[in-house]
């Protein structure tokens, strides 16, 4: 009978601590894209992507231009040139369309690079602003909403505001 006293005692001490703990852990959440795109330093990051890509559109599309006026004149010029002349015309034309498809492709991929190098940036001091907030307020654990994570959760635990207004507080 003891036995089975100290055992039953013993399961609810067990049982009952974490109940005492998450009775007392303090719980939130943040929408990261939210944060990126209302706080100041995601949308000053943004706009310089912004002109990083539209820099690259325009040497692509300059490129593209010359391309089309080099093909325009080799269509109206072929019937004029002599079998060799056709022939050297034809091989310089698949030299710029493999220099333009190669031009599309490093552009593509130069900016998929610079893309995740400006989130990792972002991703890095967010994280320092989150651990140093979650240590303030006394958090237990900060979460990211997305769809797969948090399927329901009051809107009581968003703390996405005020990490925005550190996040764009906080020092580089």
């Amino acid at each position: 009978m003891k036995r089975a006293f100290l055992l039953f005692v013993c399961v609810g001490l067990l049982l009952s601590s974490p109940v005492a703990y998450a009775a007392e852990a303090k719980i939130a959440y943040i929408n990261i894209k939210r944060v990126f795109n209302e706080s100041k330093r995601g949308q000053k990051e943004k706009e310089a992507f912004t002109a990083k890509v539209n820099a690259k559109k325009k040497e692509v599309d300059k490129k593209q231009e010359e391309f089309k006026v080099f093909n325009e004149g080799l269509e109206k010029k072929a019937p004029m040139l002599s079998e060799q002349a056709r022939r050297d015309k034809e091989k310089e034309y698949q030299q710029k369309t493999k220099e333009l498809e190669w031009l599309v492709k490093d552009s593509n991929e130069e900016l998929r690079k610079l893309e995740q190098q400006m989130l990792d940036k972002l991703m890095k001091s967010l994280q320092k602003v989150v651990e140093k907030l979650g240590a303030q307020e006394n958090y237990t654990l900060i979460l990211e909403e997305t769809a797969s994570s948090i399927l329901y959760a009051p809107k009581e635990m968003d703390i996405t505001d005020q990490v925005i207004k550190a996040f764009d507080a906080a020092k580089e």
